[in-house]
């Protein structure tokens, strides 16, 4: 028995045609896909895109003030083609070009000359040389200011000195402390000097707190090493116990206030051991 079977043949040649059909569809994306990216590029290769600005209508009065920025803004006007010049014409245009170019070299080179020999002739001045030149001189400084009493010298070196002196002039301004112009370093001189211990204020010392303390303490040295290793895992609260009354009483009626400085009065070496002038009153001569 022969078993024919055409379908197979069929199926196959459909699946070709559909093959070319869809690499045909898949050309043609792209080729598309070119054009919208390179219209120029497309199969007009002769079109020529011209780019202008649209202009400002004169009369009308709003648009006047922008008229002058927009026209800084336009697009420059082409250049119209030169008309085809002969053989001969461009060669003897070529020679006068090459000629042109040689003297404005020539002169290029005379005048660099001529200015290296100026340079040489003159000092060059540094910037450092340059900014003392300018400064002021602290005699000009002082006719400049309505405060001359607080122009010092090192003012002058002042990016603005007027607005420093300003700023120094004006009421209730902090100054900048002495020690920053100083080449020895800040509290240098109290190296060897030991701070002394904190002292409690005389209200906190009423409340017998010192006493307590020192009771406290004398009765764990005499205990062993093993009662206050106890003792650090399970402390006992309650061991000074001061009376309510006796704290409000500090904190709330002898309480005085510390010594301060007042506004502006800056702390400098030293300062501590200077004398402290009593306010004593006036006494009347009889």
């Amino acid at each position: 028995s022969f078993d024919y079977q055409p379908k197979k043949e069929v199926t196959t040649k459909k699946k070709k045609k559909k093959k070319k059909k869809r690499a045909q569809r898949i050309r043609e994306m792209e080729e598309e896909a070119k054009n919208k990216l390179n219209p120029a590029s497309s199969e007009d290769g002769d079109v020529e895109i011209e780019w202008t600005t649209a202009g400002l209508e004169r009369t009308n009065p709003t648009y006047y003030i922008f008229h002058k920025i927009f026209d800084k803004f336009k697009l420059p006007d082409p250049v119209a083609e030169a008309p085809p010049v002969s053989k001969m014409e461009g060669t003897e245009a070529v020679e006068q070009e090459t000629q042109k170019k040689a003297e404005v070299e020539k002169m290029e080179d005379a005048m660099r000359d001529d200015d290296d020999d100026d340079k040489d002739g003159e000092q060059k001045i540094s910037r450092k040389k340059l900014r003392r030149m300018n400064r002021l001189t602290v005699a000009e400084l002082k006719q400049l200011v309505s405060r001359p009493e607080l122009v010092e010298m090192h003012d002058v070196t002042a990016r603005d000195p007027r607005l420093l002196l300003h700023l120094k002039a004006t009421r209730n301004t902090v100054p900048v402390p002495r020690h920053w112009c100083f080449k020895r370093k800040y509290l240098q001189g109290k190296r060897g000097i030991e701070k002394p211990p904190f002292d409690l204020p005389e209200f906190i010392k009423k409340t017998g707190i010192m006493e307590m303390r020192e009771t406290v303490q004398s009765a764990d040295q005499q205990k062993s090493l093993k009662s206050q290793m106890r003792e650090k895992v399970r402390p006992k609260l309650g061991k000074m116990e001061i009376d309510y009354q006796k704290l409000h009483d500090a904190f709330f009626r002898w309480q005085t206030k510390p010594k301060t400085t007042i506004h502006g009065d800056l702390y400098y070496e030293g300062k501590e051991f200077e004398t402290k002038k009593k306010k004593v009153p006036t006494a009347t001569l009889r």
